[in-house]
């Protein structure tokens, strides 16, 4: 089960980053995905480690999915609307694996799912236990098989882990301006449109007192043929 972790963690962002990459997008704009209250995360780890080390069935596991959950509610208030719907995507998975841990104190897993995986059925540790008659909301817990890696997922990973990808790619797509940003701490979108930029040069930008600005580039002949500028002799 210990592969769970592998799925989680690194495969989805790696594979955010491929898909990003084949879009166009830059390793840059994961800068948007910086977020508040990091210390959320700490508490996180800091469970995670205890339950690994503490005998006894206690359902801390269901803790580290709720501060992850209040770490992704609070990180993305300023996030743009795609990626807030990626993060929506992550949290619900979380949810979904949380309700299960919560109901049981350990993730349970389906012992024939165990099995079509390659795995051995029926044993319990630290993270997980075999689903019985009793087994509180069954279906949420790892169900599915994953031969190739000798894991079984659950409804939830994958919700998590294609939430994971889309946010990397999204946010790597995400172009921004380096200088001003907005009230939400973001950095504004840019036009990268070369059309507009080649019709500001010809038509003048009076901040930039392009060479179009008829305010202070207004040259023409009078009834003699001299050159007059701005209307004046």
């Amino acid at each position: 089960m210990s592969m769970r972790m592998v799925l989680l963690t690194t495969a989805p962002p790696a594979a955010g980053v491929a898909l990003g990459g084949l879009l166009g997008g830059r390793l840059a704009g994961l800068r948007i995905l910086a977020t508040r209250a990091l210390w959320l995360v700490w508490v996180a780890a800091a469970v995670q480690l205890i339950h690994n080390t503490v005998a006894g069935k206690l359902p801390l596991l269901a803790v580290v999915f709720l501060a992850v959950l209040a770490w992704l509610a609070v990180g993305i208030a300023g996030w743009p609307q795609p990626l807030r719907a990626a993060a929506a995507v992550i949290m619900i998975g979380a949810a979904l694996n949380g309700l299960a841990i919560a109901g049981n104190g350990r993730m349970p897993y389906e012992p024939a799912a165990a099995r079509a995986a390659g795995l051995t059925a029926g044993v319990v540790t630290a993270k997980n236990e075999p689903a019985h008659e009793h087994t509180r909301l069954a279906v949420l817990g790892d169900t599915i098989p994953v031969p190739p890696l000798r894991a079984v997922i659950s409804p939830g990973d994958i919700l998590i882990g294609a939430g994971a990808c889309a946010l990397v790619a999204l946010a790597m797509r995400r172009r921004r301006r380096d200088g001003p940003v907005s009230e939400s701490g973001d950095a504004e979108e840019v036009n990268h449109d070369p059309h507009l930029d080649l019709a500001a040069s010809r038509f003048g930008d009076p901040h930039r007192g392009g060479p179009g600005d008829t305010a202070h580039h207004d040259r023409r002949t009078d009834d003699r043929g001299k050159l007059t500028s701005g209307g004046h002799p």
